[in-house]
C-alpha cells in the first residue's frame, strides 16, 4: 500500500508537471502569436507614413499637383520653411483632418489607406540628392491614424531616412508607438528601403523592396526582435498598398518562442495576391491573421 501511494504520488506530479509545461507552451505561444500582429500592424502603419512623405518629397510638395499623388483632396500643406538655401532645409507638416465620429474614419488617400491627424517632414536638401537626409516625426498629441477606415491604429514616433542612391534609401525608426482598443505597443528598427520598379513622378505604381531588423514591445508587455529574411515586397496601388505582398519576418520573444510571418502564405503562380493575409508560423503549427 506504501508503494502504491508513492506511485499514485509521482504520478499527480507528473501529471502536474505536464499540466505546467503545455500551460507555458500554451502561454508562449499566445505572446509568440501576439508579438507576430503587433509586428505586422506596425511595420505596416509606419511604411505607409513613410510612404506619403516619400511621395511627396520625391516630388516636392510646393509644386505638387493632385494628379497621381498619394495626398487625398482636402488634406493641407502647412509650410514652416520653404527654403533649401537658408542653412537648415525645409519644414512642412501635413493635416489630413480630424478622425471623425462614423466609418469610414479619417480621409481617403490615393494608395487606399485612410489617414487622419497630423505629421511633420523636415529636409536638409533636395530628396533625390545623394546623402539627403529628413525626419517624418509624429507626436502622440499630433492624433495621427491610419486604417482601413473602420480599423484604425493611432502611431507616434520618428522616421529618419538617408538616400543611399538614386532609388534607395536607409530608414531609422525610433520611440514607435501603436495603439488600438485600448491597447498599446511598441516598434523600432533600421530598415534600406529600395524603389525596385519606378515609375515616373510619384509612387503610385511603384513597387519596393524592404530588408532590415529592429525590436520591438508587443500588447501584452512582451519584448521581442525581429529581422526581415525574406525581403518585404509592397506595391503601391489601390487594394495592395495597405500591407506587403510577400515577405517573411522571424521574430524572437524575449522568452524564447521563436516564429515566422509569411505575408503571401498561399503563393498564386501568377504572382503575390494583393490581400492582407498573413501567416504566424511557430513550433510547427501555423495561424493565419488578417493584417489590420
Amino acid at each position: 500500500m506504501k508503494h502504491l501511494r508513492k506511485l499514485l504520488f509521482v504520478g499527480a506530479a507528473a501529471t502536474l508537471a505536464l499540466g505546467f509545461n503545455a500551460c507555458e507552451r500554451i502561454r508562449d505561444t499566445k505572446e509568440t502569436i501576439s508579438s507576430a500582429e503587433d509586428f505586422a500592424n506596425s511595420e505596416t502603419e509606419f511604411a505607409g507614413a513613410f510612404d506619403i512623405s516619400d511621395d511627396l518629397n520625391g516630388r516636392d510638395p510646393r509644386l505638387r499637383s493632385s494628379a497621381g499623388s498619394i495626398l487625398p483632396s482636402g488634406a493641407v500643406i502647412n509650410w514652416v520653411d520653404t527654403s533649401f538655401t537658408d542653412g537648415d532645409g525645409i519644414e512642412y507638416s501635413i493635416d489630413f483632418g480630424p478622425l471623425g465620429s462614423s466609418a469610414p474614419f479619417g480621409r481617403l488617400c490615393g494608395d487606399g489607406r485612410f489617414r487622419a491627424g497630423v505629421f511633420t517632414v523636415t529636409l536638409d536638401r533636395r530628396y533625390t540628392e545623394i546623402g539627403a537626409t529628413g525626419n517624418l516625426r509624429i507626436l502622440d498629441s499630433d492624433n495621427y491614424y491610419s486604417g482601413d477606415g473602420i480599423t484604425m491604429t493611432k502611431i507616434s514616433g520618428n522616421i529618419a531616412v538617408t538616400r543611399k542612391d538614386v532609388q534607395k534609401v536607409m530608414i531609422i525608426i525610433t520611440d514607435g508607438m501603436a495603439s488600438r482598443n485600448g491597447k498599446t505597443w511598441q516598434f523600432n528598427g533600421t530598415k534600406e528601403v529600395e524603389n525596385t520598379k519606378p515609375g515616373s513622378i510619384g509612387i503610385l505604381g511603384d513597387e519596393f523592396k524592404v530588408t532590415g531588423s529592429g525590436s520591438g514591445v508587443n500588447k501584452d508587455g512582451v519584448a521581442y526582435t525581429w529581422n526581415i529574411t525574406q525581403p518585404l515586397i509592397k506595391r503601391i496601388e489601390i487594394g495592395c498598398a495597405r500591407t506587403f505582398i510577400s515577405g517573411i519576418i522571424s521574430l524572437v520573444n524575449s522568452g524564447g518562442g521563436t516564429l515566422s510571418v509569411d505575408f503571401d502564405p498561399d503563393p498564386d503562380p501568377a504572382g503575390p495576391r494583393c490581400d492582407r493575409k498573413a501567416r504566424a508560423t511557430i513550433n510547427g503549427k501555423s495561424f493565419d491573421f488578417e493584417v489590420q
